[in-house]
């Protein structure tokens, strides 16, 4: 995709984003109206007020759920505001995770991330480099079996960022697509990043330079 069909995702998405949190924040209005309603009546014919009493916190703990899973996905298309940007590689992981905890929790796989205690802050293209994070961390939850554990590990080592995922099970990419990595290859490369990976560790590597606005 070119940056204008990118752009035009991302506002399309988080406008609805924002929509949906209207509904929600509705939800969350009625619940609590419901609720201050039980607690007013003490009327003890109406015989379902137990099954409400039960029913209401859940509604109110899924409203809470819906309100971060759409807070992250506005965020995700706010990645494509700008061809470049300012973007901090610790946030920008914990939002990949976020993102992709589903497909992590369906294979009963952990992700374990090894934060950098640093600000590891570059300029690019937050989407395209999210996205290739994406498609390397795929190459791991669609190929390790379940109950398996991928560690994410930032680096900064030799004046650049290194992102490093990997795992300590053995001989799981042995149907990796040139493809893929390909893939991988062309949004680093277009990115001015350096791909690197060793199929027996495992392990798959995106090195960084670290480049300012006024580079």
């Amino acid at each position: 995709m070119n940056d204008k069909e990118i752009a035009f995702i991302g506002k399309i998405t988080a406008g609805i984003t924002h929509e949906i949190k209207n509904v929600l924040a509705s939800i969350k209005e009625i619940s609590g109206l419901m609720e201050d309603i039980l607690s007013m009546d003490n009327d003890e014919s109406f015989k379902h007020r137990e099954k409400f009493q039960k029913v209401l916190p859940k509604i109110s703990e899924q409203v809470k759920r819906g309100v971060e899973l759409t807070v992250q996905l506005n965020k995700f298309s706010h990645l494509a505001d700008e061809e470049k940007s300012e973007v901090e590689l610790n946030e920008l992981t914990r939002h990949l995770i976020f993102l992709t905890s589903r497909f992590a929790r369906l294979k009963n796989i952990a992700v374990q991330p090894e934060f950098n205690s640093q600000n590891l802050g570059i300029f690019t293209n937050p989407f395209k480099l999210q996205m290739a994070m994406y498609y390397c961390l795929n190459l791991f939850l669609t190929r390790l079996p379940n109950d398996s554990q991928i560690i994410i590990q930032l680096k900064d080592q030799n004046g650049s960022y290194h992102i490093s995922i990997s795992s300590k099970q053995k001989a799981v990419f042995e149907d990796t697509s040139s493809t893929e990595i390909l893939l991988i290859k062309d949004i680093t490369n277009s990115l001015g990043m350096i791909l690197q990976y060793d199929f027996n560790v495992p392990v798959i590597e995106i090195q960084i330079p670290i480049l300012t606005k006024n580079t």
